[in-house]
């Protein structure tokens, strides 16, 4: 991870319980420091007022009235809150609604824990401190 005085902080936004805390210990194992696990849009919105992470890493499929993409355009519009997307298949419908978000990346699921670090250390750079 690149040298800062603090950790990363980072929101999970699954709602597949299992999913989520696997990446959380991927995560945490990784020296980043997880503000919160949310299943839900309302959750997460909740969560973000509340712990102020500076990423979100979001499932583009979520139960609930919103969806990750709205999410995502919520968090980055409201609170500027990048988001890298997590998804099992994106076609290409999906794939351009991300894209009106500005994601800071679309990892496929599954993934390894190498790639999802990838991921991050390459959104670092668009983090504002």
């Amino acid at each position: 991870m690149a040298e800062t005085s603090k950790p990363l902080t980072i929101l999970i936004v699954e709602d597949e319980a299992l999913v989520a805390a696997s990446i959380c210990d991927m995560l945490e194992e990784m020296g980043f420091d997880v503000t919160g696990i949310a299943a839900s849009g309302l959750e997460a919105i909740a969560l973000v007022a509340e712990r102020k992470p500076r990423l979100a890493l979001i499932d583009i499929r979520l139960a609930g009235s919103v969806d990750g993409i709205e999410l995502a355009g919520q968090l980055r519009g409201e609170y500027g809150i990048p988001a890298i997307f997590l998804s099992g298949v994106v076609g290409p419908e999906v794939a351009v609604r991300a894209q009106g978000v500005q994601p800071l990346g679309i990892m496929q699921k599954p993934f390894r824990p190498s790639e999802i670090f990838n991921a991050i250390e390459r959104a670092m750079g668009a983090i504002p401190e």
